[in-house]
C-alpha cells in the first residue's frame, strides 16, 4: 500500500543541496526518502 505523499519546496543552500543529492545518490536512496528519516529522526 502506498503512502500519499504531500509535494512541498524548501529553500536551502545550493551547496548543501548539491551534497544531499551525491549522499542520496552514493547511497542509492531518493532525496524525499533521505529528508524524510531526517525529520522522522529529528520528532522522535
Amino acid at each position: 500500500m502506498d503512502v500519499k505523499r504531500k509535494t512541498t519546496s524548501i529553500k536551502i543552500n545550493p551547496e548543501l543541496w548539491k551534497k544531499v543529492k551525491k549522499h542520496c545518490i552514493d547511497k542509492e536512496i531518493d532525496v524525499s526518502e533521505f529528508i524524510e528519516e531526517l525529520i522522522m529522526k529529528a520528532l522522535k
